[in-house]
């Protein structure tokens, strides 16, 4: 599969490129598939991780399937259970039509600090609260 940066180049370089032609090198990926991947590289159950989220079970297993569209809030407490990278983050919210963490925000440099050191969803939430942000729910 091409990676993100080598379609970005792809798409800077090639001034030939028909719309067709990068179209046929775009894989065809959801906010589903792409959770799961990510479960599966960090080797995580979906049952794990609706323990690790503290998430409704019937409400995860209806984002698993599709049927319910996560908000931002939960696909961040689903990021900090999985301990992801920012990027895997911002590639969650992104393919959930959630946008992406800007550090110029005061909550999101916030997210962004508990992603990059690992913080539990408890400990952000404290974080967030201690600045009297709203707090993930």
């Amino acid at each position: 599969m091409i990676s993100t940066t080598q379609l970005l180049d792809i798409i800077k370089s090639d001034e030939n490129l028909t719309l067709e032609q990068l179209l046929l090198q775009v894989p065809e990926i959801d906010f589903v598939t792409y959770l799961e991947t990510l479960l599966l590289k960090k080797d995580v159950s979906k049952s794990e991780l609706i323990k690790m989220t503290n998430l409704h079970r019937t409400y995860s297993y209806q984002i698993f399937n599709g049927q319910k569209k996560p908000s931002r809030s939960k696909i961040i407490q689903i990021a900090l259970a999985l301990q992801l990278d920012i990027r895997e983050t911002n590639n969650l919210l992104s393919l959930s039509d959630n946008g992406y963490l800007y550090p110029k925000v005061r909550y999101d440099a916030i997210i962004l600090y508990a992603l990059e050191h690992k913080k539990s969803i408890i400990d952000t939430n404290l974080i967030l609260d201690m600045y009297k942000l709203p707090i993930l729910e």
